[in-house]
C-alpha cells in the first residue's frame, strides 16, 4: 500500500468513484486557486489514476503498512473497513 499526497481538481477534489478502497483527504488549496492538494492511500500509483485521473505531482510514500489517523487526518465516517 502507498500513501500519495497529490494536485487535484480545485473544484472537487473528490474521486470519480466512490467510496474509494482507502481513506483520503483534501488537505488544502493552491493559493492561486489552480488546484487542491489531496492525501490518499491507495494499492499504487494506478490507482491513485484511476479514481483521480487528473492527479499530477503524485509524491508517493511506500510499503505502507496500516492507515495512521490522527487529528489532521481522521478516520472518514465512510470508511468502515478495519485498519
Amino acid at each position: 500500500m502507498i500513501r500519495a499526497r497529490f494536485e487535484a481538481n480545485f473544484l472537487d477534489p473528490r474521486p470519480i468513484t466512490f467510496p474509494p478502497p482507502h481513506p483520503w483527504w483534501c488537505t488544502g488549496y493552491a493559493g492561486d486557486a489552480s488546484y487542491s492538494i489531496v492525501v490518499a492511500y491507495a494499492d499504487n500509483e494506478d490507482q491513485i489514476l484511476e479514481y483521480w485521473p487528473e492527479a499530477a505531482n503524485i509524491d508517493i510514500q511506500e510499503n505502507q503498512t496500516e492507515y495512521l489517523f490522527n487529528s489532521r487526518f481522521p478516520k472518514p465516517d465512510w470508511f468502515t473497513q478495519n485498519a
